[in-house]
């Protein structure tokens, strides 16, 4: 949403109250209540009260979420500046800084800003540099409507450039997955793919464990059974209790971190790599990446193109501060091991393995 105010103008993507679908969830579960407390059969009592509670539940939590003051998303034009503010101020932005501005249209429309000073980027290290010595607004992406008028909001006070200056090289999209451009040596194949469970558990470990639960409990069961009838025995019993319940949490952990829902996979292909949960993918292609690492877990890239943040704006939540890119999930110490065994493997000759990969060298 985007609110002219006179000099100023507001890119604002700051998230709305909502009281409107509580309101409804509250309506929804007054009738189930209501259903619930009429009913004189004892059924559509008990669900009445079940999807009541739940929908009620629901309503006043949205109540809660809607009486605080959301977090302020916005980008700034006024006759001062251009300023980004997250909550407060996470950057601000003098004209005098600046010696011309566009917005760039690739996968999204983006703000593109272009210095006038040397020490910029020591000054602004927020900003996201790419190519040519821009530096991109990143966290905003314009939509049709806003595009024109953040373009006649800069005029006010900048130059601005009709279109960025673009090389030669494709527009990648945000989701294709190119095939390796690089060179490969003589005689090196590449596995077909290595497709790594990011939260696996280690099984053999897991059964050895529940074989020692089952072997306390059998020592515990014949003591119970056995035992003197004194403290000794309710003592054996509490720790049996223990053992079995903690075998069953694991057991229950491990089966769930295998399950459609909660599984998380990486695959490292020819292709390049492929991040996959319930909710979300993302792809990344060889040629896009010129280190990879993992320290401590952390599958970490570095991109080979300085305009990557501008070709990928759906990957910004990633970026670290050193301008590494990093997958949201750390893999556990099973899958790290098999990511030190299996990555040679995978890896073509154009992307380097760092140092702090966890794998020597």
């Amino acid at each position: 949403m985007s609110v002219p105010e006179g000099d100023r103008f507001v890119v604002s993507r700051t998230a709305g109250r909502h009281w409107v679908f509580a309101v409804v969830l509250l309506l929804v579960a007054s009738g189930f209540l209501w259903m619930a407390l009429a009913s004189t059969q004892q059924s559509p009592r008990l669900a009445g009260f079940v999807f009541g509670g739940a929908f009620g539940l629901l309503g006043l939590n949205l109540v809660r979420r809607s009486l605080k003051k959301p977090v302020v998303n916005e980008l700034v034009i006024d006759s001062t500046g251009i300023s980004r503010v997250i909550g407060g101020v996470a950057w601000a932005v003098r004209w005098d800084e600046l010696r011309a501005a566009s917005v760039v249209t690739r996968n999204n429309d983006q703000v593109v800003l272009s210095p006038a000073v040397d020490r910029f980027e020591d000054l602004h290290r927020s900003l996201v540099r790419i190519s040519d010595g821009d530096y991109l607004v990143a966290g905003i992406e314009l939509d049709d409507r806003e595009t024109p008028r953040v373009r006649d909001a800069l005029a006010k006070y900048v130059k601005v450039n009709a279109e960025r200056v673009t090389d030669d090289r494709p527009v990648r999209q945000g989701r294709t997955v190119a095939a390796p451009r690089s060179p490969m040596p003589s005689g090196a194949v590449l596995a077909t793919a290595v497709t790594i469970h990011v939260n696996g558990w280690n099984r053999a470990g897991l059964r050895l464990i529940q074989f020692f639960a089952l072997m306390i409990e059998l020592g515990l069961g014949v003591a119970i059974e056995f035992g003197p009838r004194n403290g000794f025995r309710s003592a054996c019993q509490v720790v049996f209790i223990a053992v079995f319940v903690g075998a069953v949490w694991l057991e229950i952990f491990e089966q769930r971190s295998r399950s459609r829902k909660f599984r998380i996979t990486l695959e490292l292909s020819a292709a390049g790599l492929h991040w996959r949960s319930y909710y979300r993918q993302i792809v990344v292609s060889w040629p896009e990446i010129a280190e990879l690492r993992a320290p401590s877990g952390l599958v970490e890239f570095r991109p080979a193109d300085d305009d990557f943040p501008l070709d990928r704006p759906e990957l910004g939540h990633l970026r670290q501060g050193d301008g590494w890119y990093r997958l949201p999930c750390a893999l556990s110490a099973t899958a790290a091991k098999e990511f030190e065994a299996r990555i040679r493997g995978v890896l073509p000759a154009s992307v380097r393995l760092a140092e702090r990969a966890g794998v020597r060298q």
